[in-house]
């Protein structure tokens, strides 16, 4: 038998052989062969070798693909709506809390100032008034009644106060006042009264340390 036909008888034999079917005779005779022929031994490592297994296409595979995006994109637009809402509060709180949030200021921190005015009917009075910045005068409950305070972010008040038009009854100082009135300020350590008869400031229940040292305001 030559070479050429043996390796084709034997190629014949090679997937009983590989698949463990071959009869004991002819799986002698193929390893025999085997022995002396590598073309035989590669075709039959070949045949060996896994064969990949291909998916089967889903139908519904671009439906998939279509829902996937879909999610994601809806994912994505409700977290930018969440994110847009948190922003949105943080801007409106700091809002709220700039155009609201304020202190009372120090008695002698407030710079206030009586002013001996003439009006117009020729009566005389004072007029009372902060100096120190961004210090208002805001009336309370009772008339005459002033609390002296500063707003903690001044520049958002200010701003806010423009658009809305809220506080109006802020002062920097008080209306005209006759000599025979006084007005009360509470300021944050002390309350204090203006005396427009003799025109002299004096404490209310309370007094500084070193009282005698403290300069009033004139």
């Amino acid at each position: 038998m030559t070479m050429k036909l043996e390796c084709d008888v034997i190629r014949d034999l090679l997937p009983l052989y590989a698949e463990k079917l071959a009869s004991p005779a002819s799986s002698a005779l193929v390893e025999q062969h085997l022995a002396a022929c590598p073309a035989c031994r590669a075709e039959l490592e070949q045949m060996e070798k896994p064969v990949p297994v291909q998916p089967e296409p889903q139908p519904d595979a671009p439906l998939k693909n279509i829902r996937s995006s879909l999610n994601r994109r809806r994912l994505r637009t409700m977290l930018c709506s969440f994110a847009a809402a948190l922003a949105l509060a943080a801007v409106c709180g700091f809002g709220w809390y700039g155009y609201t949030a304020c202190d009372r200021v120090s008695f002698f921190d407030a710079r206030l100032q009586a002013s001996y005015q003439q009006a117009e009917n020729g009566a005389n009075g004072w007029v009372l008034e902060t100096r120190a910045e961004d210090v208002y005068l805001k009336p309370t409950y009772a008339d005459r009644h002033y609390e002296v305070i500063r707003y903690r972010i001044p520049w958002v008040h200010d701003a806010l106060d423009k658009l809305l038009q809220k506080d109006t009854d802020l002062l920097r100082c008080t209306g005209w006042m006759r000599t025979d009135r006084s007005a009360v300020v509470d300021a944050a350590d002390m309350t204090v009264a203006f005396n427009g008869q003799d025109g002299t400031w004096y404490a209310l229940g309370s007094a500084p340390v070193a009282w005698d040292e403290v300069e009033w305001p004139e």
